[in-house]
């Protein structure tokens, strides 16, 4: 499933979500209890934010550090905000997971990737087994595309890998997409990196050895690997450009 890189200034940079308000800048003061964030408002108020990030934000956890948080309405929720990016290195770097996966569903729908040409319509969550779901189903000219969306946000030097913590989930969504190309199905992971400070990928193998070694077992089997970075700002995200694989 090998294809040209997409490159800044493609039909990529054209998939873009912007924030329905204004974001709320505070400074974080500290990430606890895994979903939540503690936040200095430019009042000098204190808020609680909600974190949908599951991961450990290594490499980018930094009190004092300029932060945007987009507000809430809904009822019934305990937070009033979400948090949605952290200034780090000069650069913003987005924590809120649930971007990339409507970003990845739209450059699906734009046939804005290599991965994605033929694409025809998109299905979001789609059970695979019993017990488990894909991020995507692309339905193409060609057949069905099973896609897997993780979000990335270390980075070192100019390194961003994933996971940044022991994922047990992350390496059974690699097994599923195996036991799909086993069965003559098509399968990919697309790793979005929400930050402009890296210019390559690879699994971080450091922190999660055993997902390391399902990331080669998956390319070996023919899952295809998509990283694609994305430019973070207060006004939205969009796709930019692919990055290329540093094994």
């Amino acid at each position: 499933m090998s294809a040209p890189l997409a490159r800044a200034g493609s039909a990529l940079s054209r998939v873009r979500e912007g924030f329905a308000q204004a974001l709320t800048p505070g400074r974080l003061i500290r990430r606890y209890k895994r979903f939540l964030a503690e936040v200095e408002l430019a009042d000098g108020s204190r808020v609680t934010a909600h974190c949908n990030n599951s991961g450990s934000l290594a490499t980018c956890l930094e009190p004092g550090a300029l932060v945007y948080l987009s507000p809430s309405d809904k009822p019934g929720r305990r937070t009033a905000f979400t948090w949605e990016m952290i200034r780090i290195n000069g650069g913003w770097v987005g924590v809120n997971t649930l971007l990339p996966n409507r970003l990845v569903a739209a450059a699906a729908r734009a046939r804005a990737l290599p991965l994605f040409a033929g694409a025809l319509a998109v299905r979001p969550e789609v059970k695979v087994g019993s017990h488990s779901r894909l991020d995507l189903m692309v339905e193409r000219v060609q057949g069905p595309l099973y896609v897997e969306v993780k979000n990335v946000t270390m980075v070192h030097g100019d390194l961003a890998s994933f996971p940044d913590a022991v994922t047990t989930r992350g390496a059974k969504h690699l097994e599923e997409l195996m036991r799909l190309t086993a069965q003559g199905r098509q399968a990919a992971m697309v790793y979005v990196v929400q930050r402009a400070d890296a210019s390559r990928f690879a699994p971080a193998a450091d922190i999660d050895p055993a997902y390391a070694e399902h990331f080669a077992r998956a390319r070996a089997a023919g899952v295809g690997v998509t990283v694609v970075q994305a430019k973070v700002t207060p006004r939205g995200v969009g796709l930019w450009r692919e990055l290329p694989l540093a094994l």
